[in-house]
């Protein structure tokens, strides 16, 4: 479509639009119930007590906002202040640990340090044989010590069979000559 028929077609709509418009005033002036000049004098009189709701309105609209944005600055005022009171003592709290653990590399815990944690584990400890939530924790650790038992044991006799240097023992652990084959107290 080109540039002219597009000016045509909206010259048209413009024309139909204005000619709306002036069959409708004038169908509206024909039709109307009271003389013009009191139709214009109570349109006035509409128009202002709607400009008056208006700007009753429109105060207690700017009296809210005014009060919301003092309470909405209050509120973030008070928040930057507990954040900023929050990220001061995080700070002091990392700047504290620091010093303990350059301070435990320096010479080691200190005996409060060793309290706490003797102390916790000890909770721990306690918390782990009484309660019945950690009733299957109980039974792996259980299980683990007996592992680690039996392991120990078949060792040490591993360790009571090799102890005369790869010499044969008897079960009383007296080693046994070979040459002679007569047991001998160790």
């Amino acid at each position: 479509m080109s540039t002219d028929d597009r000016r045509e077609k909206g010259g048209g709509h413009t024309g139909t639009l204005l000619l709306a418009t002036v069959l409708g005033v004038g169908l509206g002036l024909l039709a109307a119930p009271q003389a013009g000049t009191e139709t214009r004098r109570a349109l006035r009189k509409r128009l202002a007590a709607m400009g008056e709701e208006f700007e009753d309105e429109l105060e207690e609209l700017r009296e809210r906002g005014g009060r919301a944005r003092s309470v909405v600055r209050e509120r973030a005022e008070e928040l930057r202040r507990r954040g900023k009171k929050a990220y001061e003592s995080a700070a002091e709290e990392l700047e504290s640990l620091r010093e303990e653990i350059e301070d435990e590399e320096d010479g080691g815990a200190s005996p409060v340090a060793t309290a706490l944690t003797v102390g916790a584990g000890l909770a721990a400890l306690a918390y782990l044989l009484t309660s019945d939530r950690a009733a299957p924790a109980r039974e792996r650790v259980r299980e683990a010590a007996a592992t680690v038992r039996d392991e120990a044991e078949a060792r040490w006799d591993q360790f009571q069979r090799r102890r005369g240097n790869g010499q044969p023992t008897t079960e009383s652990g007296t080693r046994i000559d070979a040459a002679n084959s007569i047991p001998q107290g160790s």
